[in-house]
């Protein structure tokens, strides 16, 4: 009886120890599905359509543009300025060397295996039409879907400071 016992808390230990906890079929769903949000969203920017990049966004968005300090928001209106401003001021926008990461099981503020949490890293390249000039920077995106596969909350990372310089000629990479 002994033998059987221990055999069974043994054969428990290791199947806890061996279950995978991964991602269900739903949350990679959900997860793909943003991505090809963010990819349609982006390839607004190429076809020169602000209303197809805006499309993922809700009216309830708030926007943690690059210039600003990380307790500063914008809203809708002000990201569709600036998708408006890029796409007036530029040609050839594009997106490539994209990669997608989802959720977070680690944070500093909430701990969450949801697939609504969507970070985007590439590289958004364009040309300025009155020099000619060649821009490129790296970039980063932190987006949050909601139910309604909307983005509500959306933060994003580059230089700023380099556009100007990359027009001028006088930026060093």
């Amino acid at each position: 009886m002994k033998n059987i016992v221990l055999t069974l808390f043994t054969l428990t230990f290791i199947m806890s120890c061996t279950s995978d906890s991964g991602p269900t079929e739903q949350d990679t769903a959900t997860f793909n599905n943003h991505v090809e949000s963010w990819k349609m969203a982006a390839s607004g920017f190429t076809s020169e359509d602000p209303e197809k990049v805006m499309s993922i966004f809700a009216d309830s968005l708030t926007w943690n543009n690059p210039e600003a300090l990380m307790n500063v928001t914008k809203t809708k209106a002000d990201l569709t300025a600036a998708v408006n401003f890029y796409i007036n001021t530029f040609d050839n926008i594009t997106f490539t060397e994209d990669v997608y990461y989802g959720g977070s099981l680690y944070s500093s503020e909430e701990t969450s295996s949801s697939p609504n949490g969507l970070r985007v890293y590439g590289n958004w390249s364009f040309t300025d039409p009155e020099t000619g000039a060649d821009v490129a920077y790296k970039w980063m995106g932190v987006l949050r879907f909601n139910e309604d596969g909307k983005v509500f909350d959306f933060a994003d990372w580059f230089d700023v400071s380099s556009i100007p310089s990359q027009i001028n000629g006088t930026y060093k990479r």
